[in-house]
This record gives C-alpha cells, sequence and structure tokens, in this order.
C-alpha cells in the first residue's frame, strides 16, 4: 500500500459528502442478487459497504485509514469495519463469498494484493472492482468538473 492510499483521511467527512454512491444496478451485477459475506476492501468512508448492505449483503468493510474507516463506522452503525489493507487483509482464508473495490483498487499493490484477495475468497467466489466517473457531457458535472478538477473523471467520448 502506498502512503498516499492514506491521503485522505485528513478531509474524510468532507469526501464522504461530494462523492456519488453506487447505483443498486452496478451492485446486483457486481455480486448479484442473492445474500452473501461480501468484504468491501479499501472501503473507504463505507459508500458500497452502504449500497450492498441495502441489497441485503452482510459485509466486512477493510479500510487502512483511521479517520475514514471512523466515518464507515459512523455511516453504518453495527456493520463490521476493521483495519486493514489489500495487501493485509485480517480475514480467514476462504471466509467470503466477494471482495469488492469501488474507487481504490489504484491504490493496491498489485502482486500482494491479488495473493490476499484469492485466500480471503472461498474457491467459486466473485472479485469486482468498481468505479464512479464524472458525466461531463451533463453541464452541471461539467461544471463541477471546472471547480474540482477533471483529471481522469470525465467521459472522453459519448
Amino acid at each position: 500500500m502506498s502512503t498516499s492510499a492514506l491521503s485522505f483521511g485528513s478531509a474524510a467527512r468532507l469526501y464522504d459528502s461530494i462523492r456519488p454512491t453506487y447505483p443498486v444496478r452496478a451492485v446486483a451485477w457486481a455480486v448479484g442478487a442473492t445474500p452473501m459475506r461480501v468484504l468491501d476492501l479499501g472501503a473507504g468512508t463505507g459508500l458500497l459497504a452502504g449500497a450492498l448492505r441495502a441489497a441485503g449483503h452482510e459485509v466486512v468493510a477493510v479500510e487502512p485509514d483511521e479517520r475514514m474507516r471512523a466515518v464507515a463506522a459512523e455511516r453504518h452503525p453495527g456493520a463490521r469495519v476493521v483495519a486493514g489493507s489489500a495487501e493485509d487483509i485480517p480475514l480467514p482464508d476462504g471466509s467470503v463469498d466477494a471482495v469488492v473495490v469501488g474507487q481504490a483498487h489504484h491504490w493496491f499493490t498489485p502482486q500482494d494484493a491479488l495473493l490476499q484477495i484469492h485466500r480471503v475468497l472461498r474457491e467459486d467466489g466473485v472479485f469486482a472492482a468498481l468505479w464512479n466517473i464524472r458525466d461531463d457531457r451533463t453541464p452541471r458535472v461539467a461544471a463541477l468538473s471546472g471547480i474540482v478538477g477533471s483529471e481522469g473523471h470525465g467521459l472522453e467520448s459519448a
């Protein structure tokens, strides 16, 4: 894990308030509709964990940044939110049906993270990485991108 992965913690509440949630259809596509035990890896403030829980899944949120974890635990009372990273997942072997990553995959050290993901997934488990991007074709979203920056966040073509 890079030290940059911890860079949002100082603005965890702001980050949580301005980030979009994940569409129900995206969650269903990634893990299906049948309730399962899902690891939200690099969970941040729990935006994806909330969408997974709303869809009926049991969620374990793993996040390295203490301040991000605090917001996730506050947003999702009773949820299991634990310290850990993609390179050191604090769960037993084969203990989850799915591993999902929202917006955090680029922070991982791939060779170490993939070994850990494989270790905690049950034999026929699912791995899905999801991203939210701003659609700058919408005028109000384009204006927002102009304010906050658009590097790699807008859609290049229709």
